[in-house]
């Protein structure tokens, strides 16, 4: 394992309403999580107007969380996370053999035996990641019988990325699978959500990882879409290699330059913010994230 790139990230959240609000009740999956292959140094939030209760804990997929209260009437509400992270090459070499992708499938023998539920529960339909007949069936072009599991996988995360197009525009935080399906775009939550819907529809479990990704340019070199912003993307299990991670917004493995946040079933287990207001106001959500190798 390599010794990884520090980052520091910052990712500022503001809301401003269109009239004064009593009071806000909030739930935030804003602090890296520490894994194998990330070191969380540092992690800090601060919210304004200050809050009279927060209280840290974890979810049930073992993520952080943070809930906050805010009593005093205000008309903006900004919540500012700073993190400084490692993170390292999780890979290894992957030019040893790897299984077939039907490895990955259920064992028909599994009835009465003890499960992995870190797997299996990521095996099954989600609010969001539903099950689907035209997501199984454009899935199947890129699983053919007995096809490498990477390859599979990859060709999968890279036809997603060539058939569909990233516009900011087109969905919300609830478009559905099926109607990406039909517009053929989105933005990153869409095409996570599609290809988990396209793997579990297969049998394959597959998780929403929702985190942040490094936007550094090279010269010649395209800018990565999803940066500046929080972003999602796949991981996937191989059975005797673990969780291996895809973003088919940017036809990748998600490695060493994406900073982890959480995972869960789909979206809604990972949300960044969210949360209640007292008050019948509008609101304007301006969100500013910053991700950069010190």
């Amino acid at each position: 394992m390599s010794d990884g790139i520090r980052y520091r990230v910052v990712h500022e959240t503001r809301y401003r309403y269109s009239s004064t609000v009593t009071g806000a009740r909030q739930l935030a999956h804003l602090e890296p999580r520490a894994t194998a292959w990330q070191e969380v140094h540092s992690h800090r939030i601060d919210i304004l107007p200050e809050p009279v209760e927060r209280s840290a804990g974890e979810d049930y997929f073992g993520n952080a969380v943070l809930r906050f209260t805010v009593t005093e009437p205000h008309d903006e509400l900004l919540v500012r996370a700073e993190s400084v992270v490692t993170v390292r090459d999780s890979l290894g070499p992957l030019a040893r053999a790897l299984p077939p992708w039907e490895a990955a499938l259920a064992s028909p023998d599994a009835i009465g035996k003890p499960i992995d539920i870190d797997v299996e529960q990521y095996r099954v339909a989600s609010g969001m990641a539903p099950v689907l007949d035209v997501a199984a069936d454009y899935a199947r072009a890129s699983f053919a019988p007995r096809r490498n599991w990477l390859r599979a996988m990859m060709d999968l995360t890279q036809r997603i990325h060539e058939d569909f197009t990233y516009d900011a525009t087109s969905t919300t935080v609830t478009t559905g699978v099926a109607q990406v399906f039909e517009q053929r775009r989105g933005v990153c939550q869409d095409f996570a959500h599609l290809m988990l819907s396209c793997l579990r529809s297969l049998g394959l479990p597959a998780r929403y990882v929702s985190g942040y990704v490094l936007n550094r340019v090279p010269p010649g070199r395209r800018r990565l879409a999803g940066a500046d912003a929080s972003h999602a993307w796949v991981a996937a299990f191989c059975p005797g290699h673990g969780w291996i991670a895809f973003d088919p917004t940017n036809a990748k493995l998600a490695e060493i330059e994406f900073v982890t946040l959480g995972w869960g079933r789909d979206f809604s287990d990972v949300t960044p913010l969210r949360g209640v207001v007292l008050g019948a106001a509008r609101q304007e959500l301006l969100v500013a994230v910053s991700v950069q190798p010190i």
